[in-house]
């Protein structure tokens, strides 16, 4: 199931059971058959959390923005909707594609205009999203060509409404190119 999308409870708004703050977690699957399927696991575990049946691209507007959120399936580029959902000094970690045999772990912070920056925090690999399987040039998904894989964890990331961005800190390295951002005018 992918991503998940978590909102704090507001101060003031604590469990009933234990007595603390608590934090929904809403699981987003595309595939109705297994969205069933989680819908009936979480109930015979006795947990009760809304599973979204949809495209997790696009989130779940209706009950952001959120504190969190965490894609479990790797993404090409960060989807607007994410960066749109996201609360200022909310946290996005999600599984990035990359030129180098892996995904990197981005973990993004909500910057307020819907905007995130962030850095890459581990190698992992996962399945992608349905909607971004198909192949695409790294240059249009805002990566340098000086990027390298022994420095993946030097490069910055920041995603906006003009696309998204790796850039390279060091001076020899850096880059001004951008991607252009789903939905924008060309």
């Amino acid at each position: 199931m992918c991503p998940s999308w978590a909102a704090a409870n507001r101060p003031g708004s604590r469990d009933t059971d234990r007595g603390s703050p608590t934090t929904h977690r809403r699981p987003a699957e595309v595939d109705p058959g297994i969205a069933a399927q989680a819908r009936r696991n979480l109930d015979r575990l006795g947990l009760d959390p809304l599973v979204i049946t949809g495209d997790g691209e696009q989130g779940h507007p209706a009950a952001g923005p959120y504190d969190r959120i965490v894609a479990t399936a790797s993404v090409r580029r960060i989807p607007r909707a994410w960066l749109e959902q996201l609360r200022p000094g909310g946290v996005l970690l999600a599984p990035l594609d990359s030129p180098f045999g892996c995904d990197l772990l981005v973990r993004l912070t909500g910057a307020g205009d819907t905007a995130a920056r962030g850095h890459f925090v581990a190698k992992v690999e996962f399945m992608r999203f349905r909607g971004q399987r198909t192949p695409r040039p790294y240059a249009e998904l805002g990566w340098p060509e000086t990027a390298s894989v022994e420095r993946w964890q030097e490069l910055q990331v920041e995603a906006g409404l003009r696309g998204q961005q790796i850039l390279d800190p060091s001076p020899l390295r850096a880059t001004t190119r951008r991607t252009r951002a789903e939905g924008s005018a060309p």
